[in-house]
């Protein structure tokens, strides 16, 4: 793998676009692990999924960290579709990269598009023995609202939802 020197200068963003389809859908194959689905479960890990992404006309905005041309993480800001106002930020990066600022990275770049789009607020659900992504968004300003116990994968967690209050 790169170091993470090496990575941090080749690595770029941009906007799950159609021409993107097949490497989004090589990114969800490869991540359909458990220790990725465990934590990150808010569609299925499918080609199918990867298609509606990339190729479907919506208001939700899907982001790729990029590698050369290999996806390497994925961020969003969604519930525009459904009919929220304030979206949901969510982000997976390849269990490959971990530990190496991607996720710092995408959080960072997400929420910047969320700014250029006047969005007042982002909002995201994390589970709490996601202890990493935990401490990474209470880092980047976000404020714990409330939590719930939930069952995850038959193992008892809690479901912490958290704001953060962007300037505009």
């Amino acid at each position: 793998m790169r170091n993470t020197e090496s990575l941090s200068k080749n690595m770029y963003f941009d906007e799950i676009r159609p021409k993107h389809s097949s490497a989004l859908a090589r990114f969800m194959q490869e991540n359909d692990v458990p220790e990725i689905v465990k934590t990150f479960n808010p569609f299925p890990m499918t080609s199918e999924t990867a298609k509606k992404i990339a190729c479907t006309p919506r208001r939700d905005h899907y982001y790729g960290a990029f590698l050369d041309e290999r996806i390497i993480g994925l961020s969003m800001l969604r519930g525009w579709d459904e009919g929220y106002t304030v979206p949901s930020f969510g982000i997976m990066v390849d269990h490959r990269f971990h530990s190496k600022g991607v996720g710092k990275r995408m959080l960072d770049y997400t929420i910047q598009q969320a700014v250029r789009l006047d969005c007042q607020h982002v909002r995201l659900s994390v589970f709490a023995s996601n202890r990493t992504a935990v401490y990474l968004y209470a880092s980047r300003g976000f404020i714990e609202e409330s939590r719930e116990s939930v069952l995850l994968m038959g193992e008892s967690d809690e479901k912490i939802i958290m704001f953060k209050e962007l300037c505009a």
